[in-house]
């Protein structure tokens, strides 16, 4: 799979959109670790961060952002002590007070030294009120 190199972006990554506080049902068709409940609230509702990659603020580089017709791309660099090097390319789009999309790609060197990659889409949509056994900042798995 190959990646050609886009310019850094001249402005900072933008945040994504923020998503409504209450309770979110994350689902996904083609990973089985993606499907769960999360209780947003208004400091902890950046889906990068709870649904795509823990800790992106300090472990990616953003190396290209792109409006899209229906949302956005990023394009990032990532690195962490679980995953290694990994190349992210992420699209999404909806409106955060309803329901969101997404799909996530990642592509790193496997253990052949060939490089490997797995794609993901999820929706997410707005559940209203936090259940109160979820606090804020919180998800629970799907069964």
């Amino acid at each position: 799979m190959g990646w050609v190199m886009l310019p850094p972006v001249a402005t900072a990554a933008s945040e994504p959109p923020p998503r409504k506080a209450g309770l979110w049902v994350v689902t996904s068709r083609d990973n089985p670790f993606a499907n769960w409940s999360a209780c947003v609230g208004d400091k902890k509702d950046n889906f990068i961060d709870s649904d795509v990659w823990d800790n992106f603020a300090n472990e990616c580089q953003v190396a290209h952002t792109e409006k899209t017709a229906d949302g956005e791309t990023v394009f990032a660099y990532c690195e962490s002590a679980l995953s290694g090097k990994v190349k992210l390319l992420l699209e999404f789009s909806g409106d955060f007070q309803s329901e969101y999309k997404f799909q996530s790609t990642t592509v790193f060197t496997g253990k052949t030294g060939q490089e490997e990659g797995q794609t993901f889409t999820v929706d997410g949509r707005y559940a209203g009120e936090c259940p109160a056994d979820l606090p804020v900042g919180r998800k629970k798995m799907a069964h």
